[in-house]
């Protein structure tokens, strides 16, 4: 009442906020407070990023993306600074990037997934030991240090889930066999220059067995393990032993409960393994794979939040 109250005074005596300069500490228990400022240009900002979107588009026959990454570049950091609070921009960017590999793991499909498997595997191989090896051999050739030119190879290493899933997305490619290839390749790349970081910061201190083994076994374990957990074991004991209690019109709840659950078990449990968390959320998205109930309710709940999130993101 009493936040009621003093709210309803500023706003009917048009106080500004320097007038109440001297009162803000003791108001702060209330809760967080932001400018006009602030308001203003984060409105700005979400429609100078869809504008330039659409632009992208629309006018330059170009993804939608390279719009929003050109606005980001001008209103962000880099050069305007006019966006508040960046750090929170980026915050909703990677939650929107963690639903996003969420979907893709709902996307997959078993079938095309067999046929191209094989293939994801080596492509993400070779996408990956190429440039590391490129990015090694020139800071050898620079005459850096083994240290910098493993980091040097490593910058070289991974692919961008995010941009190759959007991609993907927008031109309706995604559930095709080229896109379940790129999909899985890039996964499988992101692993890959994972457990390279990895063995980076392992070389940058003391250097020992587990440090060098650890990233390594649990992002191959998360990937193959969790992998044939999630296709093969989960979903026929979540429908006998879960789904089975409810009545049918609630199963679509059930399982995005379940989704939520699942990933808010794998995120940690893949970081504190020094695997990726993206895997964590790949894998508990996978493991839905064959429900269609569920990939409904997914895209029913989610679909427009994900479209911005994924535009601040980018």
């Amino acid at each position: 009442e009493e936040f009621l109250s003093h709210h309803a005074g500023r706003f009917l005596s048009g106080a500004s906020d320097d007038d109440h300069a001297e009162g803000e500490e003791s108001h702060s228990e209330f809760g967080v407070h932001v400018t006009y400022d602030d308001i203003y240009y984060s409105i700005l900002f979400f429609a100078s990023i869809y504008a330039c979107g659409q632009i992208a588009s629309r006018l330059l026959k170009m993804p939608s993306l390279v719009g929003e990454i050109a606005a980001g570049i001008i209103l962000g950091p880099p050069l305007a600074d006019i966006v508040p609070i960046p750090q929170a921009f980026v915050l909703l960017g990677e939650i929107g990037l963690i639903l996003l590999v969420i979907e893709a793991g709902i996307d997959i499909d078993l079938g095309t997934l067999k046929l191209i498997g094989g293939r994801g595997v080596v492509i993400a191989i070779l996408g990956s030991i190429f440039p590391i090896g490129i990015g090694v051999i020139l800071a050898f050739i620079l005459g850096i240090d083994t240290k910098g030119a493993i980091a040097a190879g490593a910058s070289f290493g991974p692919t961008s889930l995010g941009i190759a899933l959007n991609i993907l997305r927008s031109g309706g490619i995604l559930n095709t066999p080229v896109g379940q290839l790129i999909v899985s390749a890039a996964v499988i790349d992101d692993m890959i220059a994972l457990v390279v970081l990895s063995q980076l910061r392992a070389l940058t201190g003391d250097v020992t067995i587990g440090g060098i083994l650890i990233p390594i076994v649990s992002a191959l374990g998360f990937l193959v393990v969790g992998g044939y957990l999630a296709i093969n074991v989960l979903p026929p004991l979540i429908s006998k032993y879960i789904l089975t209690r409810f009545a049918p019109e609630y199963h679509d709840k059930i399982e995005l409960t379940i989704l939520m659950s699942m990933l808010l078990v794998l995120m940690p449990a893949t970081y504190y393994a020094e695997a990726s968390f993206l895997m964590g959320a790949f894998v508990a998205g996978l493991t839905f794979c064959s429900s269609h109930t569920l990939h409904h309710i997914f895209v029913g709940q989610f679909k427009r939040l994900l479209q911005w999130l994924m535009r601040i993101f980018f």
